[in-house]
């Protein structure tokens, strides 16, 4: 058990574990009551579109993972032994470029502010490091100042890309950062 900023308890596990009974498709059931518990705004940040909910095909990339290039983190509450999906970070390698992956976080309304995103992030920067990724890459709307400050407090370099920020974490434990990160204009090499 985590506690949260206001001390309540919440556990982090791997999204897809069958030690704990926590499959595919829980997941997916987890993952369409939590977009019930996001608001307008909310699913803008996450998805920068007028998104109620997800297809199919959508849950299935989203729930594909496999532990090393496509891994997932889930923050849970547990009411009367049953878990209840509250948050969730995930990362996908990015093809053309082995060493970066891509993130998202996601932390239902009624649970933000409480440090669960930070605790999601952080534990999905210890699977990149141990998979061999070197930055975690993101896209986050301007708008989304909580997610731009905790990248930032988490030594995010950011830059503009488009519509969006394009937010790059670094991996490696802080003894062993390089000293010159990539510039934005890097970023797309």
């Amino acid at each position: 058990d985590v506690p949260m900023k206001t001390g309540s308890p919440y556990e982090i596990h791997r999204c897809v574990d069958p030690a704990m009974h926590f499959t595919r498709q829980l997941l997916k059931e987890q993952i369409r009551q939590g977009m019930k518990c996001l608001s307008t705004e909310s699913l803008w940040h996450r998805f920068a579109a007028p998104l109620h909910e997800l297809s199919d095909e959508q849950l299935e990339y989203l729930t594909d993972l496999d532990g090393h290039d496509r891994v997932a983190w889930c923050a849970v509450t547990v009411e009367d032994g049953e878990y209840r999906g509250i948050g969730l970070s995930r990362y996908i390698r990015l093809p053309d470029k082995n060493d970066y992956a891509e993130f998202a976080v996601t932390v239902i309304d009624a649970f933000q502010g409480r440090g669960i995103g930070r605790a999601l992030l952080e534990k999905l920067i210890e699977s990149a490091r141990e998979n061999g990724i070197r930055r975690l890459r993101g896209y986050v709307l301007p708008g989304n100042k909580r997610m731009l400050e905790l990248c930032r407090h988490l030594q995010a370099d950011v830059g503009r890309d488009d519509a969006f920020m394009c937010v790059e974490l670094p991996v490696e434990p802080p003894e062993e950062k390089r000293t010159g990160s990539p510039s934005p204009a890097e970023w797309n090499e």
